[in-house]
């Protein structure tokens, strides 16, 4: 299971960028405010910023890339001011976590877990994180020669050669090496921007305009429901934008009963909530088979004692699930009991997988 702790860590180790303890000191004068460390970047978290005997680090500001600090009250004259904590070489946290995140936005785009729904940086596969980390690495090295460049060479009357442009071709030779390693991995491995992907053609039909269905491959000898695919619909430029509504999807074993926690950000006292799984999530002519699959039983429950109501139980009983298909759809919708005004929280899908003991 990745984290963006871990994916960070691996990153910091892949630049060379590995976290080292430092102390200074500084002596007050009676006036001065600011501080220049000597060492930059640094993990503003993790200092300990100390005026003689006194802890002030909750009320220092702290600029974690220049190593810059500003005390909220100028020290006394001769007073002793004691820095410790963790600095680094090239970046600083906010930075690695922003190269893990973009990386994993375009490394993961299409990518999905055992069940079929978009992975998210927890569900990721083990063998994703190397190449993810890869990918984030090249975006860190654009960043350092994006900073070499700007570097000139140097020569002094004396014969005296500094080629500071060396830097900016090493580091350019390192980023096309690394750009080449996520490429081979992803070729080799079947994964990330590079992988080979099988598409299947969708036929319109002539007479009604409409996409003909397709449906999973079943053994010969598999008598259950066939299951539809659902494929993304080309927009054809017409995009619909981001709705409130959150997508969760749910796993759930065959026969096993079932129950799920969700945490709201409101008080459920005076609203009545509902949740259904249906074969489809499309209405009218389109339903085949059972309308509905299931309905949760939803108890309402409280994350702090004598507290509000903010947490909704969905559970579903063994004989339920026994039942139910290897993919289906549910949401949960919450009914106002003073104005009837109903609104849809969250969505998604429901992953059954067969169970093998009777």
């Amino acid at each position: 299971m990745a984290t963006l702790a871990a994916l960070s860590g691996r990153l910091r180790s892949e630049l060379g960028d590995m976290g080292r303890s430092f102390e200074e000191t500084f002596v007050g004068d009676g006036a001065t405010k600011r501080y220049q460390l000597t060492n930059a970047p640094v993990k503003g978290s993790s200092l300990v910023i100390k005026v003689g005997a006194t802890n002030v680090s909750s009320t220092t500001s702290v600029e974690e890339h220049t190593g810059m600090l500003i005390l909220a009250v100028a020290p006394t004259t001769g007073a002793i001011i004691t820095v410790s904590g963790t600095m680094y070489k090239y970046f600083t946290d906010t930075e690695i976590e922003t190269y893990v995140n973009t990386a994993f936005q375009e490394h993961a785009r299409s990518t999905t877990d055992s069940n079929g729904s978009r992975a998210t940086m927890l569900s990721l596969p083990a063998i994703d994180e190397y190449p993810l980390v890869l990918l984030a690495s090249t975006m860190a090295l654009y960043t350092l020669a994006t900073d070499a460049a700007f570097d000139i060479d140097i020569i002094s009357p004396d014969g005296v050669s500094i080629p500071r442009s060396e830097r900016f071709r090493q580091l350019s030779e390192i980023v096309t090496a690394r750009k080449e390693q996520y490429r081979e991995l992803c070729n080799m491995l079947g994964l990330g921007m590079y992988k080979i992907e099988i598409f299947n053609l969708r036929r319109i039909s002539r007479m009604t305009n409409k996409l003909v269905p397709m449906y999973r491959p079943q053994e010969i000898d598999d008598a259950s429901l066939p299951q539809r695919v659902r494929l993304p619909i080309p927009a054809y430029g017409d995009i619909t934008p981001d709705g409130e509504v959150i997508n969760k999807d749910l796993s759930m074993y065959s026969g096993d009963d079932f129950a799920i926690k969700l945490k709201f950000s409101l008080d459920l006292a005076n609203y009545t909530p509902k949740s259904e799984i249906r074969l489809f999530n499309t209405g009218g002519r389109a339903q085949v088979g059972p309308v509905i699959v299931g309905t949760f039983v939803i108890t309402k429950l409280q994350s702090v004692p004598n507290g509000t109501y903010d947490i909704v139980q969905l559970s579903l009983p063994g004989s339920v699930t026994a039942d139910l298909p290897r993919t289906a759809y549910y949401d949960i919708q919450l009914t106002d009991n003073a104005t009837g005004k109903v609104r849809t929280y969250m969505t998604g899908k429901v992953f059954t997988e067969k169970q093998v003991t009777l």
